[in-house]
Order: C-alpha cells, then structure tokens, then sequence
C-alpha cells in the first residue's frame, strides 16, 4: 500500500508504529464503519472487526459500506472484504458475533486500542471495563445530535463514575434491562448539557427513544464525523500525541462550534482544554 502521502505530516517511524497497531473495532455500523475505513488508509497494520448484525435499507441513509447491494449481508463481512480491496497487506479478522462477557476477553488480546462504536450499553459497559482491566485504551463517542469523541485511559475516571451509573458497582452478570435504561437516560442528561440539542431533536422524541419506543434517530453528517474523529483519537493514541480524554469533544457541525465536555463530579485534567482550544 503506498503511504507516500503521509509523510511529511507524520514521520517514516510514526508510520512504521502505525503499521505495527493492532486497533479493535467494535461496531461495524456508522461511525464504526467509518472510523475502520480511515484506520486502514492510514496504514494501520492489524485491524479486528466485531459485528453481529446485518445491513438493511434503514441503514443506507449513514453507513458508508451500506448499499442496496449489501441489504441483508453481514456487516463484518462486507467492511472486511472492503478494507482488503484498500490494503491487501492489512491483517484483518472479522468476527460475526454480539459482545458479552463470553467473548470479550478473547477480543481484547494482542490490541493496542479500542474503538467502542456499538450503541447498546451492556455491551459497552462488558468492552470497556475488561479494556480498563487490561490497560488498553478506549475510544468512544457521546450520544448526541452533534459529533463528538472521547477517551478512556485505565487512570481516566470511567463514565460509568462520572455519570452515576446505576451499574457502577455491579457485576455485568447482575446488570439489569433497567439499569441500562437508566445509564442510557443519565449520558443523554450529560450530552444534552452541551450546546442546545432541543434545537435540533424534539423532546417528545428523546422521551421515545429512552423509553424503547421509536429507533435513535441518525444523520449522516453526525455519524461520519464522530467516525472521523473516533479514527483520530485512535490515530493519537498509537503515536502517543496527548488526546481528548473522558470529557471529550463536541463539534456543533451547524455553527462550527468546537465545546470541551465538562465531567460532572470530576475535575478536568488541564490538558483536555489545551488540546481544544491551543
């Protein structure tokens, strides 16, 4: 694969510790289909997908490797065949299954980062505790109408302690449907804390989608963005450039407003305002 245009922008011995990360996707839908497309252009050397689902036409509006073509065909296995046609030098494991706890230890092995786009909470909650357990660094984005990104580290507080989970100190064998629920309502409180949201996503459906009765709603620009972004922490992690962190970003793409997360509870670490604003 010729990378010949990356350099300049990054060295000859930043591209070499890109070719040897080994970076997990989880997630192969919007942002996780993006952000694996751009990991693989970039030059990374091992990626490992992770999606049990298939494509349908109610994704085509927002997933880049969706087409009418790819209805009803595995999502892993349409993004990998995908990624070897960019790099036929990449090595690439697609695996076909859910996350849980049955699983995601065998994931986690030999991984230097993590990227968390899935958009069920248990699932994320299983993948970012054991990734935290290990040491491996997380890459995640916030639910909400804007982009946005952000990092865990093992030293980081964890979303589950800054937002108060419900689920913060039970065993994930012992998670219930509604401490989910919960956990899900109380990220929507802290993203929807950022920006004015309500300008753009009525109440009537927020309250819908909390209470299971109508699909997160998803627009293309907000999804290939936040994919965009999750790639470029990813990108900083490998290289040791300093990230996000657990505040995280927010991008307003209607008025090109760039927000830092501010953690409830939780002191923000200097760095995270240095790395928004310079």
């Amino acid at each position: 694969m010729d990378l010949s245009r990356n350099l300049g922008l990054i060295s000859s011995e930043q591209q070499e510790r890109l070719r040897k990360a080994s970076i997990l996707v989880c997630g192969c839908g919007g942002m996780g289909g993006v952000c694996a497309e751009i990991l693989a252009r970039m030059g990374i050397g091992r990626i490992v997908l992770v999606d049990h689902d298939r494509f349908e036409p109610s994704n085509v509006n927002r997933q880049i490797h969706c087409t009418t073509a790819s209805f009803g065909k595995l999502k892993a296995k349409v993004i990998a065949k995908e990624l070897r046609r960019i790099n036929p030098e990449l090595d690439l494991t697609a695996f076909v299954q859910p996350v849980g706890l049955s699983n995601v230890s065998g994931l986690l092995s030999e991984v230097d980062v993590v990227v968390n786009a899935m958009d069920q909470m248990l699932p994320s909650i299983c993948l970012e505790r054991e990734a935290r357990r290990r040491k491996i660094p997380i890459v995640d984005a916030w639910i909400t109408p804007f982009a946005s990104v952000f990092t865990m580290r093992h030293t980081d507080p964890h979303w589950e302690e800054f937002l108060g989970f419900p689920t913060k100190s039970k065993p994930e064998t012992e998670i219930t449907e509604e401490d989910c629920r919960q956990a899900l309502r109380k990220e929507v409180d802290f993203t929807f804390s950022h920006f004015d949201p309500l300008r753009h996503v009525s109440r009537k459906k927020v309250a819908q989608v909390l209470a299971g009765r109508a699909p997160r709603p998803s627009l293309a620009p907000v999804v290939w963005l936040s994919g965009v972004l999750m790639a470029n922490e990813a990108f900083k992690l490998i290289l040791g450039i300093p990230e996000v962190g657990p505040a995280g970003i927010f991008y307003d793409q209607y008025t090109h407003r760039l927000m830092a997360g501010k953690l409830p509870k939780v002191k923000r670490k200097k760095r995270f305002k240095r790395e928004v604003h310079g």
